[in-house]
């Protein structure tokens, strides 16, 4: 749309030019000057003018017709202003030339076509010195035509004093009145370039400064991008955390109550109906919270995400060390100190710590070993203790030596917290410490 706008624009412009010229022209042939009928022609001052300048009518026709070669490049000029600038000003340049050295014709239309290129010129041209240069080199320019102009008016040549020939009865002009005469001529037509040249250099900022806005808009919008990216990369990175401490929770339980139930089913059978309904609810519910976290990474995690259900917290506690101790596990469950309201995250860490805890020691301290867990509210703080008693694990072997993905992410979680972790053989069993500081909520 803009496209056809500018065409239109050309056109018209185009048109104005050409249509005037050929018409102008027209009458200047039609039209030529003819001697006043009251005076001889020796004495008419107009008629002896028009002979110093043409020496015929037939130069004057011929001056006409040269004129009217020069409109086409004149036309192209207008064309080409916004690709090819300085092209389109040289076009111009030579149009206003032809039609200053022909002073059969009047003043055009196209006398404005050499400041519509100028525009385009400042407007176009990055460097600023540049477009000024061309537009001191045009203003001299036009001193100098005007200069010309005048002394083919006045005489061939500058003395003291510059008779108009041939010899007559008319006034004198002083070298000085001459150049004082082609200035004022130059005058209104430097003015015009000159406000050309201004308002194409105020158009070519005004376009930089777009061009900057526009350049800090998309670098603020990679930045977005790069922000949701890393924020989605560190949303899933704590999903897969989350998703291995419920399924390895509820995984070990369950394999604890499994291996209770069977060991259960010919001394005490009636035990293991029990076992294996624990067996089923953990593995429900292990399920449900494993659907809900899967359901997090298919989506984009948008803030009102509905599958964001609410996350676990220190209330939940109690209810997991319910799950273990139903698995056959004893657990203790000590709480030191008056209980806050804590921020959502710190409790989520909080839950997900002594999970993973508890998990690590149904894992590789097995049947048979005791556990305890010991939460302290303090000033600023929250201690978390989770310690067992030791024993085969649940193949019947010895622990790993290497720490796994629960201690890993217990590391991180504790880290994002900025608080500490102990983690280590204690007293023939093993031990997790943290500390996490905490500022409760009003």
């Amino acid at each position: 749309m803009i496209a056809i706008r500018r065409l239109l624009f050309d056109g018209g412009v185009v048109a104005v030019v050409v249509a005037a010229g050929l018409l102008m022209g027209a009458d200047a042939l039609l039209n030529v000057p003819q001697p006043l009928q009251r005076l001889p022609k020796a004495v008419d001052p107009q008629w002896m003018s028009i002979l110093k300048q043409f020496r015929s009518e037939e130069n004057w026709r011929h001056q006409v017709l040269w004129w009217w070669l020069a409109l086409p490049p004149t036309a192209a000029a207008v064309f080409a202003r916004r690709r090819h600038p300085m092209t389109a000003f040289a076009l111009a340049v030579l149009g206003s030339v032809a039609h200053v050295l022909s002073p059969a014709l009047p003043h055009l239309p196209v006398d404005l076509v050499a400041a519509l290129t100028l525009y385009g010129v400042a407007a176009r041209t990055a460097d600023r010195r540049a477009s000024l240069a061309v537009l001191s080199a045009a203003q001299a320019g036009v001193y100098g035509l005007a200069l010309t102009a005048m002394s083919s008016l006045i005489g061939d040549r500058f003395g003291k004093y510059t008779l108009v020939e041939p010899p007559g009865p008319f006034p004198f002009l002083q070298q000085d009145d001459v150049l004082l005469t082609a200035a004022s001529q130059a005058l209104v037509p430097a003015l015009l370039l000159a406000v050309a040249w201004m308002a194409g250099d105020r158009a070519r900022t005004h376009q930089a400064h777009l061009a900057t806005l526009r350049e800090r808009a998309a670098d603020l919008a990679r930045e977005q991008e790069q922000r949701t990216a890393l924020a989605v990369a560190a949303e899933r990175g704590r999903i897969a955390r989350e998703l291995h401490d419920v399924v390895a929770h509820g995984l070990s339980v369950m394999v604890v109550q499994a291996q209770g139930g069977r060991a259960a089913l010919d001394r005490h059978p009636e035990r293991t109906g029990t076992a294996l309904d624990s067996v089923i609810t953990t593995g429900r519910a292990s399920l449900a919270e494993m659907r809900r976290l899967l359901s997090l990474v298919r989506q984009d995690l948008g803030a009102d995400d509905p599958a964001r259900a609410p996350q676990p917290g220190l209330a939940a506690l109690p209810e997991l060390v319910d799950r273990v101790r139903a698995g056959g596990t004893p657990v203790a469950f000590t709480v030191v100190g008056e209980p806050l309201t804590l921020p959502a995250a710190v409790e989520l860490s909080a839950y997900r710590i002594v999970q993973e805890a508890l998990t690590n020691s149904i894992k590789h301290a097995g049947p048979g070993s005791r556990c305890a867990v010991d939460l302290e509210f303090s000033c600023g703080e929250l201690r978390i203790r989770v310690r067992d008693s030791g024993g085969p694990g649940l193949d019947g072997t010895a622990p790993p030596a290497a720490p796994g993905n629960g201690l890993r992410g217990i590391a991180e979680r504790v880290a994002a917290l900025g608080g500490t972790l102990h983690a280590g053989p204690s007293g023939g069993g093993f031990e997790v410490r943290t500390t996490l500081p905490v500022e409760a909520l009003a």
